[in-house]
């Protein structure tokens, strides 16, 4: 599982990008992110490889992030 995290001034991104094997653990911690920084949006796309973009203001998405980091170390 790859995640990146990106600052572009007002609004930020974190990329969560993953194979299919990793498909539960994947959706886990997006989920989670989801959940625990409200304001933030999820785009998915991909099957094999499978990429998700979540974006909204800065402070929300390094919440969103830190969340990430965490439910994919479990």
């Amino acid at each position: 599982m790859k995640i990146e995290f990106n600052d572009k001034g007002a609004v930020a991104t974190v990329t969560v990008t993953s194979t299919v094997f990793e498909f539960r653990r994947h959706k886990r911690a997006v989920d989670t992110a989801l959940l625990l920084a409200p304001g933030t949006i999820a785009n998915r796309s991909g099957f094999f490889l499978m990429k998700t973009v979540i974006s909204g203001p800065t402070a929300r998405v390094i919440r969103a992030y830190k969340n990430v980091l965490r439910e994919a170390a479990r």
